[in-house]
């Protein structure tokens, strides 16, 4: 393999460059420019790993009409990659067709070592000092009820090469793809294919998220997170094997901004103090966060939770809230300021013991309405 006996593969899919987000016009701009930073650090990090090869298994663009400055800022990023060669699979946002504007302008940009497998046949990786064959099953279409690694398996493997497949598509079990329009693969029927590993992407969780001995079927995720589907950091895969072709696997944290759920209840003093201190931390400063927030306080402590979640909002890039959860607590001092005494409501509301709080917030809130 190369000069080395260990050859080292970074693994990568799904940047999704040109992705737009439902945000306000400041957040989207910076997580849009975001990609292409993650891009450029990621290239960065594989050089300092020494890896041979860059693998880009499908969607680093978004969509197949991306500009040529967009295209040209990705081209120039995967140029300054500084090992053997790169790999780039088109993916099913990014899938190539006959005259495909998007890869024939990226192909004018790339340099001999960037590679753009839109193919369904071998490449030989021998000019690239490297004893190994790659197995391309790009994208050709936005949806398919059938994957196109079936050509893999009749191909005959010459024993001592490095046998490396690359495809886009959901993994049965493993990506949310109940109707099976995504290109759709067992892990069975690629480990059965006769290939010593199989770089995927398209799924933008991690898998296997505790990559084993045995494994040879890896999906990286996302490197930069897109959305609160997206649970983790952000994350690659560097893959080492060596001569009897083992695989050791690491995960590598990518991304830089975050989307987050976050659920708090707030019944007294201190739930309100920790919040509001919590989001201090320096994490949330790029984060956008949907806050939900339930409970019960005095009226004083609402009153101060309206006053103090500006706060919060200041912290985060981008804040959701839902504080419908959140109620004014009951209380007798309340409902003397609001009803006058005697009156059917003071009277209703003063015969419910505060400690039936569900009761008296759901009397309290009607009597509210009907009044509104």
């Amino acid at each position: 393999m190369g000069h080395n006996k260990n050859l080292k593969i970074f693994h990568t899919a799904d940047f999704h460059l040109g992705l737009h987000f439902r945000t306000h016009p400041e957040a989207q701009e910076t997580l849009v420019q975001a990609r292409y930073e993650t891009l450029k650090r990621l290239i960065d990090v594989a050089n300092e790993k020494d890896a041979e090869i860059l693998a880009i298994a499908g969607d680093l663009f978004d969509k197949t009409s991306m500009k040529v400055s967009e295209i040209q800022q990705a081209v120039q990023a995967i140029n300054r990659f500084e090992g053997n060669v790169v790999l780039v699979l088109p993916g099913n946002h990014d899938y190539i067709t006959a005259d495909s504007q998007l890869w024939d302008r990226f192909k004018k940009e790339a340099r001999d070592h960037v590679l753009v497998l839109d193919e369904k046949e071998t490449v030989d990786l021998s000019e690239y000092e490297l004893n190994a064959v790659v197995y391309p099953a790009p994208c050709h279409a936005k949806h398919s009820a059938e994957n196109t690694t079936g050509w893999v398996i009749d191909v005959d493997k010459v024993s001592g090469n490095m046998h490396i497949g690359i495809a886009h598509g959901s993994i049965k079990g493993e990506s949310p793809d109940f109707d099976e329009r995504y290109f759709p693969m067992t892990k069975r029927g690629l480990e059965e294919s006769g290939l010593d590993i199989w770089l995927l992407g398209h799924t933008h969780i991690t898998f296997p998220d505790k990559p084993g001995k045995r494994d040879i079927v890896f999906n990286p995720g996302t490197p930069e997170p897109d959305g609160f589907d997206c649970s983790h950091e952000g994350r690659a895969f560097l893959h080492t094997i060596d001569e009897k072709k083992s695989i050791q696997t690491e995960i590598l944290s990518t991304g830089s901004y975050r989307f987050l759920r976050v659920e708090r209840t707030l019944n007294r003093q201190n739930d309100l103090e920790k919040l509001l201190e919590e989001f201090q931390k320096k994490e949330y400063q790029k984060s956008v966060v949907k806050l939900s927030v339930s409970g019960r306080l005095d009226p004083d402590l609402y009153d101060q939770w309206l006053d103090k979640r500006h706060q919060i909002r200041d912290a985060v890039m981008e804040l959701k809230l839902d504080d419908s959860g959140l109620k004014r607590k009951v209380t007798e001092e309340q409902i003397r300021k609001e009803f006058a005494e005697g009156s059917f409501p003071e009277q209703l509301l003063s015969s419910i013991p505060e400690e039936n709080e569900d009761e008296l917030q759901m009397a309290y809130e009607l009597i509210r309405e009907v009044k509104g």
